[in-house]
């Protein structure tokens, strides 16, 4: 890969560089103590030397593909993130991932192909798609402008009312999140644990944490002499260890279903079942030392439980004391195992959610890759454990579920809407469908916000059939201005912003297209009259005879009449497209705030249009496309001809047609 990179780059000059990869995270690690190692004779040397001049100039940037993205950990889905990045658009990174759809079919062919076959064939089919795709760029475009201004009217409409809303309350929130947006996208090195404005900082306290907390109190303790022996380090560990109990026997009765099997079988479940005696054993003499009441209400049979039991004894932690009798635990002990018990659901959580990911990545994997009825047993294997550690993480997050409820009760606090109850249903591993859902619940979380400003009713069309453990809302009330609710602002300005620059990365892309092919059509002139000549010593003769010469000047002829028309069409088929685009933009900042309205006006004597931007606007509505027109625009006669009358006076948004354009390809700039 390393060589692949710099045999590009040896090619390349520009001011920035930006690498988009699955696996930018890692790859990039130590990538420059890599390419200093590269020797001078090394074929793709420039490469390398250019590589390091970015490097040393910190004008090189990682991310990775947005599909790709959320199967990453957390850090990684904010340091590598498209989305995040300024000037990107609404590119998705997955474009080289797209012509595998047309090379598919060939697929059975190519395998039976030699090396060289397969090459000519993979490059006539590369060919074949990239120039279908020339052909079809206009309609594209179209597509891709209709879809950005439909969502940037959102989205900016969003932003603007939100951030009129925010700096109503407090300017200063806003002063601030601008502020660590700005340092975020300065910092180059984003190493794990920065401050990321576009995320809040996890409240929870692992079981790790917690025991650190409760032996630093220990050793606090020994100062005076006369606190209560249930210390709390001798809680936490024994209710650590009570539920690390529950938890070998949950994996016990996962991995051993049955009692029967082989002898080695029937070994190891025997094993596995004197360890959990020997632990419990351990755990009930803890227990008489820090737990004596609970103790002294135990039996024989369970204070020493045989084999047998060994599965089915009850352990008796606060949360389930002896006849529910709740005076034989003492208050201490109650908390400690919630505070435990919350970590412990929240460890769970992420736990679920990074098996979910693994398991969308292997089925993934194992669609695009694997044949045969080998390759799919061993992946089928791998597949079974990971929905065996889904499971086991789901389980154990409804045992710690249901113990905190009996420590803590109904709804005390609004726990149960951070913390809720867990269905099958509700493990479901992120594709296409809920990452679109995912960002939806993002943008419904600002209207609700609004709309409680407004002092009006939700409507209900806010609630998506989402898992909530992908979106999850904190105890505190979403109408309150909240840290919870800034990191809401700056992903809604970086929508809105994304959404600006994609229909400004448009209009450009539309100017280019038509001047490449005026270009081409001017190199194929050029080409009209062959020059090659062959070398053979002292005398001199062309390659090929007059025969030779007017065929290939015909061919030349046709090409250069080809990127002609098109560029005549383009520019026809794009106008309305790019009139419409620098409409919004002068209706819009670079932030993705609307400034107000504009009056087109025709410039006499020229036939050309003005913008005249007028006063910002006052009040925005919650939505584009809950909003009235001011104006009525010509019906389109044709896909790609819309267009709006000179002297018309535009609102700052108008509602919009749903565009064609669902799917958004790479883009080359």
């Amino acid at each position: 890969m390393d060589w692949v990179f710099c045999g590009a780059l040896s090619f390349l000059r520009c001011a920035e560089v930006t690498v988009c990869y699955d696996i930018a995270c890692q790859w990039s690690k130590n990538l420059h103590k890599r390419i200093k190692k590269m020797k001078p004779d090394c074929l793709v040397f420039p490469g390398a030397t250019e590589f390091l001049k970015h490097h040393i100039g910190n004008t090189i940037t990682y991310v990775v593909p947005k599909f790709h993205l959320y199967a990453h950990k957390l850090f990684c889905q904010l340091r590598y993130a498209l989305g995040l990045l300024f000037g990107t658009g609404a590119t998705d990174g997955e474009g080289c991932e797209r012509v595998w759809s047309g090379a598919n079919p060939a697929a059975s062919s190519l395998r039976e192909m030699g090396a060289g076959g397969m090459s000519d064939t993979m490059d006539d089919m590369c060919s074949s798609w990239n120039w279908r795709k020339t052909c079809g760029i206009a309609d594209l475009l179209c597509e891709r402008m209709e879809r950005a201004l439909d969502n940037g009217a959102k989205q900016t409409a969003i932003f603007t009312e939100l951030t009129e809303a925010i700096e109503a309350e407090d300017p200063s929130k806003v002063v601030d999140a601008r502020a660590a947006i700005r340092t975020w996208e300065e910092d180059t090195v984003k190493k794990e644990g920065t401050r990321c404005p576009y995320s809040t900082e996890k409240s929870d306290l692992s079981i790790l944490e917690i025991q650190r907390q409760a032996r630093q109190a220990q050793g606090l303790s020994s100062q005076h002499p006369l606190m209560d022996a249930e210390d709390a380090t001798s809680l936490a560990d024994l209710i650590v260890r009570g539920l690390k109990i529950e938890e070998d026997r949950a994996s016990f009765y996962l991995k051993h279903k049955t009692s029967g099997g082989t002898t080695k079988q029937v070994g190891a479940r025997t094993n596995a079942l004197n360890a959990i005696l020997r632990t419990i054993r351990t755990f009930r003499k803890e227990q008489e030392l820090y737990m004596p009441d609970v103790y002294a209400a135990l039996t024989l049979d369970e204070r020493d439980p045989d084999r047998g039991a060994a599965l089915t004894v009850n352990l008796y932690l606060p949360s389930t004391p002896p006849e529910k009798d709740e005076s034989l635990t003492s208050p201490a002990a109650r908390m400690m195992e919630a505070e435990v018990r919350w970590a412990s659901m929240a460890d769970e959580l992420d736990n679920l959610r990074d098996q979910l990911r693994l398991k969308g990545c292997l089925n993934r994997f194992k669609i695009a890759n694997i044949t045969g009825q080998r390759g799919n047993t061993r992946a089928r294997e791998a597949q079974d454990a990971v929905y065996e550690n889904v499971q086991r993480a789901a389980n154990a997050y409804r045992r710690h579920h249901d113990a905190y409820f009996k420590l803590v009760g109904p709804g005390k606090g609004g726990w149960e809407e951070t913390m809720r109850e867990l269905d099958d249903s509700h493990c479901r591993g992120l594709g296409d469908r809920l990452l679109e859902q995912v960002e939806n619940m993002s943008e419904d979380k600002i209207k609700e916000f609004l709309a409680g400003k407004r002092g009006a009713e939700s409507s209900g069309e806010t609630q998506y059939e989402l898992p909530w453990i992908w979106f999850n809302r904190t105890q505190e009330s979403v109408f309150q201005i909240t840290d919870e609710l800034m990191v809401e602002w700056c992903k809604s300005r970086a929508r809105a912003q994304h959404w600006v620059q994609e229909v400004r990365l448009l209009d450009e892309e539309m100017r280019r297209v038509v001047a490449f092919s005026e270009n081409m059509a001017k190199i194929w002139d050029a080409r009209c009259e062959p020059k090659d000549r062959m070398d053979f010593g002292e005398k001199h003769a062309y390659a090929c005879d007059q025969g030779w010469a007017d065929g290939a000047r015909a061919y030349a002829c046709k090409q250069a009449w080809i990127r002609r028309t098109q560029a005549s069409n383009w520019r026809v088929q794009l106008a309305a497209s790019r009139k419409e685009a620098q409409y919004f933009l002068a209706l819009h900042t670079s932030e993705g705030l609307t400034v107000g309205s504009v009056t087109v006006g025709p410039v006499a004597h020229t036939g050309q249009t003005t913008l005249i931007i007028g006063e910002p606007k006052q009040d925005q509505t919650t939505a584009a496309n809950t909003r009235s027109s001011e104006i009525n625009a010509p019906q389109r006669k044709q896909r790609g001809s819309r267009g709006h009358r000179p002297g018309v006076s535009m609102s700052g948004t108008v509602k919009r047609r749903k565009g064609k354009g669902e799917g958004q390809d790479d883009k080359s700039t």
